[in-house]
Parts: C-alpha cells; sequence; structure tokens
C-alpha cells in the first residue's frame, strides 16, 4: 500500500486542528477565542471535504459522489476562512477607524456571498465555471483560476488591511497576528500551481498553532477561570474607549455587576460550586449583552460590562435578564435566597478626564454606594 503526499498532508493538518481545539481553553467567551475557533472548525471541515473529494476521484465509480460532495464544500467555504481571519484580526483592534474597517469587512462579506452564489448557480445549471465531473474524471472549469486568483488577491487583502490599520492593533499582537495572511497567501500560491496537495488548509492550520502557542492559549489579558478579560485586559480596553469617546468617536456605557452573599455559596457548597456560579454569571453576561460588548472580570464576583449600546432602556434590559438568569440557577442550585444580582451602570462623560484606573475605581465607588444603599433599605424593611 502506498501512501500519497497528500495522505500525510491531510492527516498532519487534520492532527494539529484538532490538538489545538482540545487544548482551546474556555477563553472562546472573548469573542477573538470564538473566531479563532470558527476558523479553526471551518478549516477542519475544508480539509475533511478535501479528504472526501481524493477518496472520490481515486476511487471512482459509486465514490464520485463524494468526490463532488468534497470539492463542493471547498469552493462553498474557502472565502468563509478569508472572511473569519479579518473579524478575527479585527477583534485584536481597539475602537478607533471603526468606519472604515467595517468597510473592509462588508468587501469581504459580499465576495464569500457572491462565490457562494455563483458555485452553487454553476453546478445547478452545469456551466462548468470552476469544476466539473465527466464520468469519473475531475476537472477544472474555465474560470477555475480567474476565482483563485480573486481569492488570493481576497487573502493578500488581509494583510493590506492589517497593514493600514496597524496601529489599531494592540501593541502585544500586532507582529504575530501577520503569519496568519502571510501563510495563507502562500499556501494559496502553492495550490495554484500544485494539486497534489492542499497547501492553503496545511498553512492556515500552522499559521493557527503558532497564534495559539504566541498567546492564543496563555492571553495575559484574559481571566483564566472566566474567559472575559481580567483586569490588565479591561484597562486597556477601557482606555481605548475613554480615548475614542473623549476625541468624539463614539460613546460607550460601563455596566458593573456583582453576585451579592456570593459566601452562601463558597460556605455551602464549596469552592468548586462558587468557581462555577462564577463561571455561569460570566456566561450570563455574555448572553444578556451581545458579543460585540467588553466584559472585565475586576475582581472576584465583580464584573463590568463596557458596550457601545447608551439607550437606557436597553441597558436596563441586560440588567434585568441577567438578574433573571441568575434567580433561574439559583432555584435550580438550591442556593440562598440572599445570593442575587446587584448593578450600577452608568454612560461616560468625557468631561470627567479619567484614566482607565480612575473610571473603574469611579465605577468601584458607585457599586459599594449602592451595595451599602440596598442594605440600608434591607434593614429598615426588617425592623419595620
Amino acid at each position: 500500500m502506498t501512501i500519497e503526499g497528500w495522505q500525510v498532508n491531510n492527516f498532519f493538518t487534520v492532527f494539529i486542528i484538532v490538538i489545538i481545539l482540545a487544548f482551546q481553553r474556555r477563553g472562546t467567551r472573548v469573542k477573538t477565542g470564538r473566531m479563532f475557533t470558527y476558523m479553526l472548525i471551518c478549516t477542519l471541515v475544508l480539509v475533511v471535504a478535501d479528504t472526501f473529494a481524493r477518496i472520490g476521484e481515486n476511487r471512482g465509480g459509486s465514490y464520485i459522489i463524494m468526490a463532488f460532495l468534497g470539492n463542493l464544500a471547498m469552493f462553498l467555504g474557502d472565502p468563509l476562512i478569508v472572511l473569519f481571519s479579518v473579524i478575527y484580526i479585527d477583534c485584536w483592534m481597539d475602537e478607533k477607524n471603526r468606519k472604515q474597517r467595517k468597510i473592509f469587512k462588508v468587501i469581504f462579506q459580499i465576495f464569500a456571498s457572491l462565490n457562494m452564489a455563483l458555485v452553487l448557480i454553476d453546478q445547478i445549471f452545469t456551466l462548468k465555471w470552476f469544476f466539473y465531473f465527466e464520468r469519473t474524471a475531475y476537472y477544472r472549469g474555465r474560470f477555475f483560476i480567474v476565482r483563485a486568483v480573486l481569492l488570493a488577491l481576497f487573502i493578500f487583502l488581509v494583510t493590506i488591511y492589517l497593514v493600514i490599520f496597524r496601529k489599531n492593533v494592540l501593541d502585544d499582537y500586532r507582529r504575530t497576528l501577520y503569519v496568519l495572511p502571510v501563510f495563507a497567501l502562500v499556501g494559496t500560491i502553492i495550490q495554484v500551481f500544485y494539486n497534489g496537495l492542499n497547501a492553503s488548509y496545511s498553512a492556515g492550520a500552522l499559521a493557527c498553532l503558532i497564534l495559539f502557542v504566541s498567546f492564543q492559549s496563555n492571553d495575559v489579558n484574559v481571566d483564566n477561570l472566566t474567559g472575559v478579560l481580567n483586569r490588565r485586559g479591561f484597562d486597556i480596553r477601557l482606555d481605548q474607549l475613554i480615548n475614542s469617546s473623549t476625541s468624539g468617536e463614539g460613546d460607550f456605557c460601563a455596566v458593573m455587576l456583582n453576585i451579592e452573599n456570593f459566601r452562601e455559596i463558597n460556605d455551602n457548597f464549596g469552592h468548586d460550586e462558587g468557581d462555577g456560579a462564577i463561571m455561569v454569571f460570566a456566561d450570563m453576561l455574555v448572553d444578556a449583552f451581545g458579543e460585540d460588548c467588553k466584559i472585565g472580570r475586576i475582581d472576584g464576583v465583580k464584573f463590568c460590562v463596557l458596550t457601545n449600546v447608551t439607550s437606557e432602556p436597553e441597558i436596563k434590559e441586560g440588567i434585568r435578564i441577567v438578574g433573571n438568569s441568575m434567580n433561574t440557577v439559583r432555584r435550580k442550585c438550591g442556593w440562598d435566597e440572599s445570593v442575587k444580582v446587584s448593578s450600577i451602570y452608568e454612560c461616560y462623560d468625557p468631561k470627567l478626564n479619567m484614566n482607565a484606573a480612575e473610571y473603574r475605581n469611579h465605577l468601584d465607588g458607585l457599586m459599594t454606594a449602592k451595595i451599602s444603599e440596598d442594605q440600608e433599605k434591607a434593614a429598615t424593611g426588617e425592623s419595620e
């Protein structure tokens, strides 16, 4: 039995992706982690599709359906990896130039959508544009090279995007992010001229491995328990938002939330249950306020949400959803009724002229005052 080059290549590509996914920690609750996971899963699906396609082409006969489905999946899904890469890179950027960056992302979305539509039209009406089969033989369509060149250009455009907006990328991640588009571009160029193995997917997997080792698996700005930002990461994002607000590029609101009487959980159910409660609480915040907000674990069971939403009814609705979710979990787990959510919110006023640490302390003071006020009201109610 002869082992071909594509078999070895695909095996090790799948192996790398599976290993990364297995060790990908809870940081997927941060948007960068989620987009990283999407890139990995998309690449894994396409490598499996490539494997199916090659098996079908080699065996022929009734296996030709595998070849067709595999090639169809690859032609449909290739631009999605490029789109996910752009969104992933954008996650590491600050709040400046958002409108200009959005234009770039819309262009990539149009390309991915148009590619899907044209590939489906090609196969439905047998136009032989991109790929086709005659009997059991696979052939490249008359626009195959055109599409491949366009794909390479859009991958190159990812590099251009990163260069243009490099000053918006956080300093800790700027250089390493270049491996994503550069590796993908090299792999795609090799793939166009050599069909013996799928170099584009293996190059993408290697780029993801470098990203994973460099900072995705050990991000100093992410809380290890919850996967949201730690205080360091939160202050970086808060400082960016304050600067954007001061320069008139966008307003934001801060919502601070705390689990009251958390000690009841630790004392009665143990610290493992307490850690689980903190993780569930972080999930509640993401579900209530959306994946585009910035969430930080400030201290113990105190979290803060930074959102571009400045509508008071929407902020209150998010707080209400968190409170209801906590009540549901409390009843399900049998926690004491005193375990509940306290919160404060405030839209940042540039006139405050505070840095991130000062504004965080300001919010912390508002939260302390709110808790004291609630305790006084509760004591007054009990005495009456």
